[in-house]
């Protein structure tokens, strides 16, 4: 048999079973309830305990979306097969995530005044904090009693057009962490493995620790696709993750060519204006290239934008045709990649 009856809030679920339901993370200032959705699928054997999270940041839809996919859909049919459980939490910030009455969320809650406060910066949380360290502290108390093997972050906004990757501390070659954010890897070309050491992003553990932590992010890929509304390499990347653990049936697919990259600092505007990319995804820059423009109303250009280092490009603002000055990750820039 799996494991026994899993209950997270009002989710609870057997061996073999799907339960929904919603964990209480908050309150609003008339005493009603701040609830996250919670899915879980409980396998009808022993195997890995996987938990999942989407919306950290609220305007990022990929993640929901491609969870939702996965728990709602995809899965539900092999659960009688399913080695092992996992917990979906598909949207944490909820209260971001509602944005207003009409739809289109915002990045932090406006339950904090400042809007200051982003999730992947608060765990464990407070349990007297401001909203999102409470937050932060419902979402660790339930990663704290199911006590997952892996945890994974879905990450992927409509603001960057950019390369597919998977974020994880950099690994041995072939370990344990290296074979998994492969797993997560289901499309040829379009999909980078960047390693990073910011502990912030991807957790605090080693890579042969409990839990292993690795976030996906999708921008969009080659082709623009969604462009940050689309959840499908995330829903791909968890079920094959989940074939790779043998935890359902199906032949893993490995991608034979993967291209690892290093984390570097983001690009930003110092100028107001419109801005255009002057490279494209994936193209190899060198230190001092002019890899972009802003413009003023009179088509002057008030900057170029150089890039800061020798590298390959993995996404840039389009959110708007313009930008302010000090925009946020106007590029993103890898540095020198190699395959293997």
């Amino acid at each position: 048999m799996g494991d026994k009856i899993l209950q997270f809030g009002t989710a609870k679920a057997g061996p073999g079973e799907r339960g929904t339901g919603f964990v209480k993370a908050g309150e609003l200032s008339d005493g009603s309830s701040v609830d996250i959705p919670v899915v879980i699928l409980n396998g009808s054997n022993l195997g890995p305990r996987l938990m999942i999270i989407g919306g950290e940041d609220g305007d990022e839809y990929p993640g929901p979306l491609g969870a939702m996919d996965a728990a709602n859909n995809v899965l539900p049919k092999m659960l009688k097969e399913m080695s092992g459980s996992a917990v979906f939490l598909p949207i944490v910030n909820i209260t971001a995530f509602r944005g207003n009455p009409y739809g289109g969320g915002m990045r932090n809650s406006p339950l904090d005044l400042d809007q200051g406060l982003r999730l992947p910066r608060l765990y464990p949380g407070l349990s007297n904090g401001r909203h999102s360290e409470q937050l932060a502290f419902q979402i660790s108390y339930v990663q704290k009693q199911y006590d997952p093997d892996i945890f994974v972050r879905l990450h992927g906004c409509r603001q960057i057009y950019g390369w597919d990757r998977v974020l994880f501390r950099k690994p041995t070659p072939g370990s344990k962490l290296d074979n998994l954010a492969r797993a997560c890897v289901t499309r040829p070309g379009t999909m980078v493995l960047l390693t990073t050491d910011n502990p912030a992003i991807v957790g605090k553990k080693g890579e042969e620790e409990r839990p292993i932590e690795i976030s996906l992010e999708t921008n969009g890929g080659d082709d623009g696709v969604g462009n940050g509304m689309n959840g499908d390499a995330m829903r791909d990347g968890i079920v094959n993750m989940m074939r790779h653990l043998d935890m359902i049936p199906g032949n893993e697919i490995k991608v034979g060519k993967i291209q690892y990259v290093s984390s570097k600092p983001s690009v930003y505007s110092a100028k107001g204006g419109f801005f255009k990319s002057l490279v494209k995804v994936k193209d190899e820059v060198r230190q001092g290239q002019t890899i972009g423009e802003i413009r003023n109303f009179f088509g002057e250009v008030s900057e170029e934008i150089r890039a800061p280092f020798d590298g390959v490009v993995l996404g840039y603002w389009c959110a708007a045709p313009h930008v302010g000055a000090g925009q946020w990750r106007i590029f993103e820039i890898a540095g020198r990649s190699d395959y293997r």
